[in-house]
Formats: structure tokens, sequence, C-alpha cells
């Protein structure tokens, strides 16, 4: 992630475009889905592929595969038409797919091949399209972090992920996830999320990234979304707060800190009354509701 100097000198060359979060999912097979909180799918790093908006028939994006092992294609936006994607093979274009609403696909590829998205007809609206070679492409998709949550022991907090699932869209992706926990175990997900500048998408470096393990994935009625409880991949080196100070709640939890930590309810009435240690309680009566976390 880049340094505070960066991010500023980002903002201040780039502050007219928007920024945009990424989200990518690795399944325990390794399959890969890249989201994007975008009216649009993106081209992220913009070096892997071609994107732009279509206007009208003949508009072509076209790139040369050296050797991904997949290639990846993608339209979105409301249009009426028909915009091709091929591939040239000894001498002709070959169709793999035809786009006739939003869609996006991805085709095992040949090495040294050029590819290509032609507009055969396009009757109304002004698509936009993304021809990429593998790991380049990000699905238009509505997702969004939830809230931090906290326990009712002031103890864990927690952050989730909602996934639309509109069209079924994540469905397939949870089946496929759990087909493989049933063979190989409850292997996590692996999942990203980045901050991109859409005027810096040929940098590589996301302006901001993070990284969780799912601690639980699910598809509740009425399955028009898909909540990922998200937690830390390793709490042993994971920057966790060293203590938390909470208003009317006790975290001293050894004997150095205090004698009585074993017997006490933590609270600051049974600190006073049978302990008389009122003074040393690990608590503060005027820190914020919700505790202090340092």
């Amino acid at each position: 992630m880049p340094s505070l100097s960066q991010c500023i000198e980002r903002n201040r060359t780039h502050s007219e475009h928007s920024y945009v979060l990424l989200a990518k999912l690795t399944l325990p097979d390794g399959e890969e889905i890249r989201l994007a909180r975008n009216p649009h799918s993106l081209l992220y790093p913009s070096s892997k592929g071609v994107q732009q908006y279509v206007e009208q028939a003949a508009d072509v994006l076209s790139l040369t595969n050296s050797d991904a092992e997949y290639v990846e294609a993608s339209v979105t936006g409301d249009f009426t038409g028909e915009i091709l994607f091929q591939y040239f093979y000894f001498g002709l274009w070959r169709t793999v797919e035809t786009f006739v609403e939003p869609a996006s696909t991805t085709f095992a590829a040949y090495h040294d091949t050029p590819y290509r998205l032609l507009v055969s007809r396009l009757d109304a609206g002004r698509p936009f399209c993304v021809l990429s070679e593998q790991g380049g492409l990000w699905q238009a998709m509505d997702f969004l972090p939830g809230d931090i949550e906290e326990s009712d022991t002031y103890e864990t907090r927690g952050l989730s992920l909602t996934i639309g699932n509109g069209g079924g869209a994540m469905q397939p992706y949870l089946e496929q996830l759990d087909a493989w926990r049933k063979v190989h175990g409850n292997e996590f997900v692996q999942i990203d999320l980045l901050v991109v500048n859409t005027g810096l998408l040929d940098d590589p470096e996301p302006v901001g990234e993070w990284h969780f393990i799912d601690d639980g994935i699910s598809l509740p009625a009425p399955m028009n979304k898909c909540e990922i409880k998200l937690g830390i991949d390793d709490v042993g080196t994971a920057p966790i707060p060293a203590r938390t100070i909470n208003r009317d709640f006790c975290h001293w939890r050894t004997r150095e800190q205090c004698p009585y930590y074993a017997l006490c309810n933590h609270t600051l009435a049974m600190c006073r009354a049978d302990y008389h240690r009122s003074d040393y309680i690990g608590a503060f009566p005027t820190v914020e509701q919700g505790g202090v976390y340092g």
C-alpha cells in the first residue's frame, strides 16, 4: 500500500477522478471472483488489456494474447444490438460468443493469438466493453462492506461484506465452494478489498488494500444477496489492539494487573464492594460508549 506522501501526491494530481472499491474472492480451488463496485466493469491494471465505450457498428477492441491461460470479455450498460467476441485462427475470425445484453465470459486462450470485441450491430445505447488477459477484468457488481459490529462483551468486533445476487450471480460460486468443502474440508475463502483511482488504472499498486478470510458465507432468504463475515488470516501476526478500555467493564487478565482478576465479574460494583480497588479498575468512566482500542 502506498505511503501517506504518495497518497497526498496522487490526490493532488488525480483529484478529478473517482475512486472505486474492488473485491477479490479467491476460492479454495484457486478460482478468482473479481468485483468492481462501479456502474460498469473495469480493467485493472490497464496493462492487461483494453477498455472503452463503443458507439457504432464496426467499433472494435483488440489484443494479442501472449501466454495467459484465459482471455476475459465483458459488456456492460443498456444497449440493443450485437457485439461479437472473436479470435483469429488460420486466417479467419471465429466467434466465441455474441453479446446481446450485459454479460461477461472467460475463454481458454491460445498463445500468441489475436482476440477482439467487434460491434456487429448497435441500434441503441453506448455499452462499455472490456477485453482482458487473465486476471484483469473486474465485473460490475453491487457490493458493500457493512458497519463494524461489536459483541455484547465488548471483546470482539465483526465486519461483513454484502454482495448482490441479482440473477443468481453468486449462487453457482457458493455451490462450487460447498462441493469443494465436502471433499477437502472447510478451507477458507481469501478476500481482498482494494481501492483504486480511475485515473491511475495503469498503476498496479492500489491506493488502499486490506486482506481477510471468510468467517462464514450464507445466502439468506429471499436470496437476493450474499452475506460474508470477514475475519483475519493470522491472529499471531495481525495488528490486534494490545488492550481495550471500556466505560464499565474491566479487562485485567493477569495476576500482575490485578490479584483478584480470576474471582471478580469485572464490574465496577463488585470491584468497589468486595475488593476496594476501584481506583485500579481496568475501565474508565469517561470513555466513549464502545470502548477505546489501542
